[in-house]
């Protein structure tokens, strides 16, 4: 099932349930709890498509693809060799934005932005110091994102706050599928102006969303709504004003995004 937020032409934002078709039926009820398919129907090119959810918080895994270390190493200026244990690091929420907003590239940014394609589990249920079992079901599905990453802001900073937190920096969408399984080996795809730059798996992640979740939650309680990124592969490379960035989750969708100036 595809899950959608959506606002009207008249400011109404709703959740609903989006076919192969492009209907959207309207739900009524919370999504993270009870909740019923209604026969209300909008067209989805007559809404504009929010980001699926408002999660209270977000977790990049730090390094989760081996063929990541190398660039890692380049732009934090490390020499490690293997991934040890997740690393997660706080991405701001106010970095939040959905399918057809523009990415701005900040107009002090000293060496521009790139692109960083991933997959995205949604938290269904509060999680607490769950084992990996306990966290696979308390997924309760899951979307495209793409890590927006500013590097010298990456290697000079302590923190990552602006260098992945600007505003801005977190396309995500178009929508939730809750019958996905990221431990299927299901394509991450990233194409600026169309031309393939980036190809992994969510299969490949050194550390799956279940040891994700269940490391994050030994010392964090997870809500619903609360988003847990897969990390990304490769070297990304930088984008320019007008370029056209889709990120594809094969058996999710596709979040398209334009990049801009500030």
């Amino acid at each position: 099932m595809k899950i959608c937020r959506f606002r009207t032409s008249n400011a109404q934002e709703s959740f609903g349930v989006i076919t192969e078709e492009n209907i959207i039926y309207k739900i009524d009820g919370d999504i993270f709890g009870e909740f019923q398919q209604t026969t209300n129907t909008f067209d989805r090119k007559d809404v504009k498509l929010l980001p699926p959810c408002s999660p209270k918080q977000m977790y990049g895994p730090g390094l989760n693809f081996l063929d990541h270390l190398q660039m890692a190493n380049e732009a934090l200026g490390t020499n490690a060799t293997t991934i040890e244990q997740p690393d997660p690091w706080f991405k701001s929420i106010t970095s939040i934005i959905g399918e057809g907003e523009n990415v701005v590239i900040p107009k002090d940014s000293p060496s521009g932005i790139q692109y960083e394609g991933e997959c995205i589990a949604v938290i269904g249920k509060t999680t607490r110091r769950a084992d990996e079992n306990t966290a696979w079901d308390n997924i309760f599905g899951y979307t495209c994102g793409n890590d927006i990453s500013e590097r010298t802001w990456q290697r000079d900073d302590r923190e990552f706050w602006r260098a992945k937190g600007s505003d801005t920096f977190a396309p995500i969408g178009p929508w939730i599928e809750t019958s996905f399984d990221p431990r299927e080996q299901n394509a991450m795809i990233v194409r600026v102006n169309g031309q393939e730059v980036q190809k992994a798996y969510t299969s490949d992640m050194f550390f799956n969303f279940g040891k994700l979740i269940s490391f994050i939650s030994q010392a964090i309680t997870l809500s619903p709504g609360d988003m847990i990124w897969s990390g990304t592969s490769g070297h990304p490379e930088n984008m320019s004003h007008g370029d056209i960035v889709e990120v594809e989750v094969e058996n999710i969708g596709i979040l398209t995004n334009k990049v801009v100036n500030e």
